[in-house]
């Protein structure tokens, strides 16, 4: 009997994507503008850019597509991605925690949202099929596993905002030097756990990524960014930027870092103050 292999596999997910789709025209002409920059016109390029679902859908896949090529050079990987969303497997748990992290670093300054989940277990891509016809076609993609299930509970799981969400089946990793090896800064595995209230979830996600880690020009626009897609979130997405801050708080006192008091604040503080 031929089994499964055991991956580390996370679930990128794109917040709010419906309601975009919703509220503004799909424009295949802008989209595929956008897809190839080098091929359009100014003023389509630019007519893309006024359009907040061309605009998220192409930088989403962009910055998707930078990071899993910056991986590929690295590591072995598995990707399967969706106009919102996507899988990726890799065979180790740093593997999947770098990738994670540059990818919502790649998003976050270009104000796309984004919430990711890992989760550690089985994983199979069985079979990838694309029958395109004249009028319509037939498009498969056949993948399953227990770290696909739990990867996708995790990021589902009802935490708030732009996190990188663990599920406790990579637990058990954390002090595995395979998987989270101790060599270099960028390999080993930071981590900070959830808000008391967060831990109180169905699927007993505990913990979360530290992401927070950028020079200071960096991480001043990305702030920035966090501070300009909570002016411009609609109210029922305000709870995903609060409890984003809330984090990213947490993450920075585990830096040595004094609390911030006002999670608003257009700026940081200097670490030197």
């Amino acid at each position: 009997m031929q089994t499964t292999e055991s991956k580390v596999v996370l679930f990128a997910d794109l917040l709010g994507f419906a309601a975009l789709t919703e509220a503004h025209l799909v424009d295949l002409n802008l989209i595929k503008a956008s897809d190839r920059p080098l091929a359009g016109n100014i003023e389509t390029l630019l007519a893309s850019q006024d359009n907040p679902l061309t605009r998220t859908f192409t930088c989403f896949h962009r910055s998707l597509k930078a990071t899993i090529e910056l991986a590929q050079m690295q590591h072995p990987l598995t990707a399967i991605t969706f106009s919102d969303s996507a899988f990726i497997a890799t065979p180790h748990f740093f593997q999947a925690v770098n990738v994670a992290v540059d990818f919502l670093k790649y998003l976050l300054p270009q104000r796309i949202p984004v919430r990711i989940g890992i989760a550690y277990g089985s994983f199979a891509a069985v079979r990838f099929r694309s029958d395109i016809m004249l009028d319509g076609g037939d498009h498969a993609a056949h993948f399953l596993g227990t770290g696909v299930v739990r990867s996708h509970a995790t990021e589902s799981c009802g935490i708030k905002g732009l996190r990188i969400l663990l599920h406790p089946s990579v637990e058990q990793l954390l002090n595995d030097t395979v998987h989270n090896p101790q060599r270099s800064n960028r390999d080993q595995i930071r981590y900070v756990e959830c808000s008391e209230e967060e831990r109180n979830n169905t699927v007993g996600v505990r913990y979360e990524i530290d992401y927070w880690r950028f020079k200071s020009t960096a991480e001043a626009d990305a702030w920035r960014a966090l501070q300009n897609m909570w002016d411009t979130a609609p109210q029922i997405a305000v709870k995903h930027y609060q409890a984003t801050a809330e984090a990213i708080n947490r993450m920075r006192v585990g830096h040595g870092e004094p609390p911030l008091n006002n999670l608003r604040r257009r700026t940081l503080p200097r670490s030197d103050a």
